[in-house]
């Protein structure tokens, strides 16, 4: 064979072989483009938290594979039941992953699709839940609102089951009654208006909206006091929230201390609480035999409530005196007075009688009423000395012993009798000794001072001489009178006579010697 031949031969092979490549691969395209399409998201497509944007269906779900197992672990579903949460298991729960390709929409937020069983969630409502009878029917679909729930793939989910669509049979979770003074008439038709009333899920009720909306002019604000109070006492009982709740001026008669609501439509005080669960209940109010019940109907609750008051205290009141010019003599009563009190509330919680926490609730103060005693404005007292400054409140010597607000004039001592503690007779005449007093001194400026030689001190007197008795020394009697002697006017003393000129010792004259030096000077 010859190069042409060869040539042609090649030639015509070659291009054969691109021809037949060129049509498989044309073929292929047209299958995948027309016949059987490969699928791709578009851009700002999301399935949970996850971009799929510009992948392929395959390849989307491929991405999902691995993280299934993931979220069983690090996912939480939290189901609440009225007043009581939950964890459901995810163990059985399946994420369908060809569902939630299928389903998902380009360009936009796509949802995962869930699958739970509903055995499990039988279990889980019996056991977390067993104060609940739950119907086939309420279980499917609780089932299918979990699913529902799960969908937008977060890692903590929050589902409230107990709304009024269940089947669950409806109890008395609360009941509370009270003594009343309520009479026939606006009383009773505020009472007939509250029996009955259905408290929706999430709502809150205004006791003082309501009554106002009954436009009463002649029921009272104790009347008033007294329901609102019977409906506070089955409130506690409940997971109710109290928003505002006031007491009154002194501790009610009729309702427990730490129950009170009062209720004030002048100063606007109200008693306000909100139904927190999912769920309505009803309010029943009715009356018997001088007491006043009020029930609260709904889905069981998973938790029991007690009230419990601890640490009353009774607090007397104080003494108050004021003087009055309507108050001649004696004294007169202006107020009574009253014991205060002050208690604590709490509210115990409990399940299967266990108590799981204690919570405060209030500390109900009524403060006491002080005892006011009225006295005349003019009081009889012992007239102060002359010159002295009685003491007035606050000034250094005030002194009230008696609470009168006036200070005590310190008594006069009475004088001891014979016989008497601190009696003394020194003189024996048969009367208490009065104490010698020591006279003071004057000082130069005060009235009586004497200083005739200047020295700048008193001059004491000169103590006139005591005339000696018969027997005391100094007596003398020469002349057998029995009367101490008087020396005679112009007499003179031994001393006087003795000191004369003939006594004393002669003035000498000067001796000289013969050498002329003075011997005797």
């Amino acid at each position: 064979m010859n190069n042409k031949v060869f040539g042609i031969t090649f030639a015509l092979v070659l291009a054969s072989a691109l021809l037949f490549f060129g049509v498989a691969n044309a073929g292929a395209m047209a299958v995948d483009t027309w016949i059987f399409p490969t699928e791709e998201f578009e851009d700002n497509t999301y399935i949970g938290t996850t971009d799929v944007s510009n992948l392929e269906h395959e390849q989307a779900k491929q991405l999902f594979v691995g993280q299934v197992d993931s979220w069983r672990t690090s996912s939480e579903l939290l189901v609440t039941y009225q007043d009581a949460t939950a964890s459901y298991p995810l163990e059985n729960a399946e994420i369908l992953l060809d569902e939630t390709i299928a389903q998902a929409q380009s360009g936009t937020q796509n949802n995962f699709v869930y699958q739970l069983q509903p055995e499990t969630t039988q279990t889980f409502l019996a056991q977390q839940f067993p104060s609940a009878l739950f119907s086939e029917a309420d279980i499917e679909n609780i089932t299918n609102k979990l699913e529902t729930a799960l969908a937008d793939g977060q890692t903590q989910t929050r589902v409230a089951i107990s709304d009024d669509t269940l089947e669950v049979p409806r109890e008395i979770v609360s009941e509370a009654t009270i003594t009343h003074t309520l009479k026939d008439g606006e009383a009773m038709a505020v009472v007939n208006a509250l029996n009955g009333l259905e408290l929706a899920p999430a709502s809150q009720f205004s006791f003082l909206d309501f009554v106002n909306a009954l436009k009463l002019a002649n029921i009272t604000d104790a009347e008033l006091t007294e329901i609102a109070s019977s409906i506070y006492s089955a409130v506690l009982k409940t997971n109710f929230s109290v928003d505002e709740r006031s007491i009154g001026a002194e501790a009610p008669a009729a309702v427990p201390l730490g129950q009170e609501a009062a209720i004030n439509r002048t100063l606007g005080i109200d008693f306000v609480f909100t139904n927190i669960n999912n769920s309505s209940f009803t309010l029943n109010l009715s009356m018997d035999n001088g007491s006043l019940t009020a029930m609260l109907t709904g889905y069981p609750l998973n938790y029991e409530y007690e009230i419990l008051a601890s640490g009353e205290q009774k607090i007397k009141p104080r003494l108050v005196k004021q003087y009055s010019a309507f108050v001649t003599k004696g004294s007169t009563i202006g107020e009574k007075g009253r014991d205060g009190v002050r208690i604590n509330v709490l509210r115990s919680v409990r399940e299967d009688g266990k108590e799981l926490k204690v919570d405060a609730v209030s500390t109900d103060f009524y403060p006491p009423v002080h005892r006011i005693e009225i006295y005349p404005l003019i009081k009889t007292e012992t007239a102060p000395a002359t010159g002295t400054t009685v003491p007035q409140p606050g000034q250094p010597g005030f002194i009230d012993a008696n609470g009168d607000g006036v200070h005590d004039v310190p008594a006069t001592p009475a004088t001891p009798l014979p016989g008497q503690p601190g009696f003394v007779d020194a003189n024996g005449d048969g009367v208490h000794d009065a104490p010698v007093t020591t006279p003071v001194t004057p000082q130069p400026g005060q009235p009586g001072f004497t200083d005739a030689n200047g020295d700048g001190v008193h001059d004491m007197p000169v103590p006139t001489p005591t005339t000696p008795l018969p027997g005391q020394p100094g007596y003398t009697d020469s002349n057998g009178d029995g009367v101490h002697d008087t020396p005679a006017a112009g007499s003179e003393t031994d001393d006087q006579q003795n000191d004369t000129p003939a006594n004393t010792d002669k003035e000498k004259d000067p001796v000289y010697d013969k050498s002329g030096k003075l011997v005797n000077p």
